[in-house]
């Protein structure tokens, strides 16, 4: 980003100075040679995450345990949690902070399980001057492909911060599909001692599940529907319609183009994994053979 501010500030400048077009012609140039480099950076770096095998190769995959009996225990299961939870975190939380690092306990085991055979190094997210886009369009983070940092959305509510931290050191460590990201990211909040963090972990699971139509008061404990409210109230105030359906239909079309057939829809398909891959007592995945180390 600092490249392309230089070369438009170098352009426009000698444009000045020189009264004609000639410099910004090489500076348009300029520019659509440096986004070349960073197109082939981009894939080279990044896209070709989407060419790895699929957890479901990796890990212990029942695919018999994927099926509505299932999906409905785990919607009461996610339930039971986030009504247990909900009163204690509320209690415990201070603001939007968390204990970042016995988060990044739960989560480096996670991953290696699923076969990373190198330790990921991640951090705190960093600030993104594209956090007023981000809140416009409604997503909750980001991951640099180039330098592999993570950034999280400004608006995000303090119960959602732990899972989407999650979440984007998974695609830091390799993992681009959202499903994976997901999955890596519910494990991790639910591996975490942290109430805040198992609270993140069964919250956001619950909205990735088929929606019943429609949900009595007293499913809920009032902090949970207290909770439902702010992400109302967040989304209303923050989000920009327009701009969000088209900043979602295009990653829509990338997520295709880079062989996932079920586009955004693969956000959702986290509950198979949960669903039909079993858990060791230290509530990680069971890994094929294969994928173990010797």
């Amino acid at each position: 980003m600092a490249a392309l501010f230089t070369i438009v500030g170098f352009g426009v400048a000698r444009a000045r100075r020189a009264r004609a077009f000639r410099p910004l012609a090489r500076t348009s140039a300029n520019l659509a040679g440096l986004a070349g480099i960073y197109a082939l950076w981009f894939y080279a770096g990044w896209g070709w995450g989407y060419n790895r095998a699929p957890v479901q190769e990796r890990v212990t995959y029942v695919t018999s345990q994927v099926n509505e009996s299932a999906i409905r225990a785990l919607r009461l299961a996610a339930i039971e949690q986030i009504n247990a939870l909900a009163p204690l975190a509320h209690s415990m939380h201070r603001g939007n902070t968390f204990d970042l690092t016995q988060l990044q306990a739960a989560w480096s085991p996670v991953v290696v399980r699923l076969g990373d055979t190198w330790t990921p190094r991640v951090s705190a997210s960093k600030p993104t001057l594209a956090g007023p886009f981000m809140d416009a369009i409604g997503t909750s983070g980001f991951t640099n492909p180039f330098s592999l940092e993570t950034q999280l959305a400004p608006d995000l509510l303090w119960f959602e911060r732990p899972f989407s931290q999650a979440h984007e050191w998974s695609h830091a460590a390799g993992y681009n599909r959202e499903n994976e990201a997901n999955y890596i990211a519910v494990l991790t909040c639910l591996r975490d001692g942290d109430p805040v963090a198992r609270y993140s972990g069964w919250f956001e699971l619950f909205f990735y599940l088929p929606r019943l139509r429609q949900y009595p008061h007293s499913m809920f404990v009032p902090e949970v529907w207290k909770d439902f409210a702010a992400i109302r109230a967040r989304n209303a105030h923050f989000i920009n319609l327009n701009l969000s359906r088209f900043s979602w239909r295009v990653y829509n079309r990338y997520l295709k183009t880079n062989h996932i057939a079920s586009g955004l829809q693969n956000y959702n398909e986290v509950t198979r994994l949960v669903a039909g891959i079993p858990l060791d007592p230290a509530g990680l995945p069971i890994r094929r053979l294969r994928f173990e180390r010797i």
